[in-house]
């Protein structure tokens, strides 16, 4: 069994931690604590890792990781009250604009996931059937009723109930929202139009209701018969009533519903592929995920991207390219789909490394 208490110099060497760790392997000095914050799609899995990390390191060093979604960590790291933010969104040149003169900013894919919809529809157990279009006019009340036509004709046999549908939103800037509605503005015209790509997107007035953060969004459709939203697939199968959640119609007219598998496809038919569409045109190593091809992928997946900036001062700064080395390591990959994510491609990993020693920590 592994032990939980000082692990040894080779390990700590071999994970590249700072010299001040490691001189205070003997207990006299004190715990390197490092406070980040941003994406709540990415928090059960940065939960995890952080947790291990700690472990690993003897309880030497510490990683202070707050869900308060993907606009305030990018905010928060820009103020440099964040060692590093994570995001579902890469930075818009609004958000890099807002960085200081001589600095420069990195963008670190961490892992893939899924958004999915979830209901709570009260005797209805099979997955609900929904395409793009569908959702786009669920989320902005032009289709009201469970038992509405569109929906009865996607899903033949099931007992679609007559109750109606509370759409429940992001009430903070979300990278979540940001991937749901990059996705139904891909497969909707009028959605773009009227709501927008966003991660605070222009929502109906009247139609639906916000929540904050991923657990916001859950809770309340767990508690409201008829409700419906978007999470992050680990929050779906996290939470304490099981939310139940649909299969989303991809662009080769297959019906999936997100697993690893229909989440791996995605990111397979996607990454490598120029990327021309802002933000993430702006950035290396930053890719769009939604409405992929292929007969195995799932629409409405996603990246986070651990976002620091270039230059990093002290045993802080190696702490953080250290802890993101490990996270984005065949290692920390693998923890990632005990939380049901998809680990990173190879041909991405690769590329992650040499990213990292772009970083100066002076």
């Amino acid at each position: 069994m592994r032990s939980r208490f000082v692990p040894s110099v080779v390990l700590l060497l071999a994970i590249g931690l700072p010299l001040a760790v490691l001189i205070g392997c003997g207990g006299k000095s004190p715990q390197t604590e490092v406070d980040a914050q941003g994406a709540t799609f990415v928090e059960p899995i940065m939960k995890f890792w952080t947790n291990e990390f700690l472990e690993k390191t003897g309880g030497k060093v510490k990683i202070n990781y707050q869900g308060t979604g993907s606009g305030a960590g990018i905010t928060q790291m820009t103020k440099k009250l964040a060692a590093f933010g994570c995001s579902d969104a890469p930075m818009t040149k609004k958000q890099l604009a807002e960085v200081p003169e001589g600095q420069a900013v990195v963008h670190i894919p961490l892992v893939i996931g899924a958004v999915v919809p979830v209901y709570n529809l009260p005797g209805v157990d099979q997955p609900i059937k929904f395409t793009g279009p569908l959702l786009a006019e669920i989320f902005t009340g032009k289709v009201k009723k469970w038992n509405d036509p569109k929906l009865k004709e996607l899903n033949p046999g099931v007992g679609l109930p007559d109750l109606d549908i509370q759409p429940v939103y992001r009430s903070d800037p979300s990278g979540t929202s940001f991937i749901f509605t990059g996705y139904l503005s891909k497969v909707d015209q009028g959605f773009k139009k009227d709501v927008g790509w966003s991660n605070n997107p222009n929502w109906p007035k009247g139609t639906g209701i916000a929540q904050p953060k991923s657990d916001g969004v859950a809770g309340h459709i767990s508690r409201s018969a008829g409700a419906i939203g978007y999470i992050e697939l680990t929050y779906a199968l996290d939470s304490k009533d099981k939310l139940k959640y649909g299969s989303v119609r991809n662009k080769a007219g297959k019906d999936v519903l997100a697993d690893l598998e229909s989440i791996t496809a995605a990111a397979d038919a996607s990454i490598g592929e120029k990327q021309t569409q802002e933000p993430y045109s702006l950035h290396d190593l930053t890719y769009d995920l939604t409405d992929a091809g292929g007969e195995k992928s799932y629409p409405i997946a996603g990246m986070s991207f651990a976002v620091l900036y270039k230059r990093q001062e002290g045993a802080k700064g190696k702490t953080v390219v250290d802890f993101l080395r490990w996270v984005t390591s065949p290692e920390g990959q693998e923890l990632a789909k005990k939380r049901n994510y998809a680990p990173l491609p190879a041909s991405l990993g690769e590329k992650i490394g040499p990213r990292l020693d772009e970083v100066e920590v002076q």
